[in-house]
């Protein structure tokens, strides 16, 4: 592949050292036993990547930015001795080792992507080692608290995602007494694989305990704490919903699998298009009542408006986290309503100012205390604090006769 160039004498001390360093991870890399697979090297490479801020939130690779530090670590005078400046085409060899391997890429130029992310190529496999393996090796505990091989290392199936956010291992555990969970990795320590991230499915043991709970007339509380989830959970399913998959999780079929089956076709299902307009008028209604009932909440202690409690409130989330652009009118009624850590301190100081307005003069250390505050509250705060005991003093009625009758006079 390479133009066969004869050796320089007078290359500068740096070039010099920087090839010495990638005659040494060649070196490395033809005295291993098990040679790792470099021409697919995306998923190998991809937390490093984003580590380093070449990954965005939805794991696109920032081939510019990459590319550009690629060649300032090395020097364009390094690539062009090795034919392999990635700037000299279009789609570079940079750009196809970072994709799904589609076509082979030298190995040397495999080892030069390594070395500028990891330092060097023994680094690399160090760190990849336990990469494959993010979670350890089967078996894995059962976390289903309605069993009794509860905590019992019988679980030897799970599979491992990457969380498209944090471009982390993602590990669901599947046992064959229906219950899955999952979790996010990799475990740092023995304690970690005793973790429970998220529930997928809890399965007819733990369905059937959460039955034997309710006849015996246990409270939901105490039906929680039995089976391990939360009060909220237990009320869900005791009132007759059901959890959604009853066994194991079965492995996913690829999207040749699914185009190509013989029972459903895809000519056969119609597709059908959001309509995100509608869409955005109704949410854009549950969000301001939603938030209106917050607000109006006098009795209870106030909680601070944010996207995330909406979202919950509300049962759509994932809509006001990942199509914000598709949800303008959503999105500018929310910005009238969501409250900063200051805006939200201030409306507790108030709400703290109501139940004290029976005492006179209205106490700050007790104003402070009530409304929750930390020591290092804002000016804004501090002011909002003032105006109250202020305008405490100012409402404050005569009491007494005697104060009466002194003022007439």
């Amino acid at each position: 592949m390479f133009r066969s160039i004869a050796v320089i004498e007078d290359l500068p001390d740096k070039l010099i050292d920087r090839l010495s360093d990638i005659a040494e991870d060649i070196h490395l890399l033809v005295q291993q036993d098990n040679l790792p697979a470099l021409y697919d090297l995306r998923q190998a490479i991809l937390p490093r990547l984003a580590e380093k801020g070449y990954v965005t939130v939805s794991s696109r690779i920032r081939q510019q930015k990459l590319c550009e530090q690629l060649v300032l670590f090395y020097s364009r005078e390094l690539l062009d001795l090795i034919d392999s400046d990635p700037t000299e085409s279009r789609y570079s060899w940079l750009e196809q080792s970072t994709r799904t391997a589609r076509r082979a890429i030298h190995p040397l130029r495999q080892l030069l992507l390594i070395r500028f992310l990891y330092g060097s190529f023994r680094e690399f496999l160090d760190r990849t080692n336990g990469a494959n393996a993010p979670f350890g090796n089967a078996p894995w505990p059962c976390l289903n608290k309605a069993a009794d091989h509860y905590k019992k290392l019988v679980v030897t199936h799970c599979d491992i995602t990457r969380c498209s956010d944090t471009g982390r291992p993602v590990g669901t555990f599947a046992c064959s007494c229906g219950f899955s969970y999952s979790r996010c990795g990799p475990d740092k320590s023995e304690a970690d694989k005793y973790y429970r991230g998220r529930i997928k499915t809890f399965g007819p043991i733990w369905s059937d305990k959460l039955k034997q709970c309710m006849q015996d007339g246990m409270s939901y509380r105490s039906a929680a704490e039995r089976l391990g989830v939360d009060t909220n959970t237990v009320i869900k399913y005791a009132n007759g919903k059901l959890p959604e998959r009853n066994g194991p999780l079965k492995p996913k079929k690829s999207n040749k699998a699914r185009t190509t089956s013989p029972s459903i076709s895809s000519s056969d299902v119609p597709f059908m298009r959001v309509n995100w307009e509608k869409r955005d008028l109704e949410l854009s209604w549950g969000v301001e009542q939603t938030c209106k009932a917050i607000l109006a909440d006098i009795n209870s202690k106030p909680v601070r408006i944010t996207i995330a409690l909406i979202g919950k409130r509300i049962g759509k989330l994932s809509w006001l986290e990942k199509n914000q652009h598709k949800l303008p009118v959503t999105m500018s009624i929310l910005t009238v309503y969501i409250e900063s850590v200051s805006q939200f301190q201030m409306r507790r100081v108030r709400w703290a100012a109501e139940r004290l307005s029976g005492e006179w003069p209205i106490k700050r250390w007790k104003l402070e205390k009530l409304a929750g505050l930390r020591p290092d509250y804002s000016q804004e705060v501090s002011g909002e604090i003032d105006r109250c005991i202020g305008q405490s003093r100012l409402l404050q009625p005569f009491t007494s006769s005697e104060e009466k009758s002194s003022w007439q006079h």
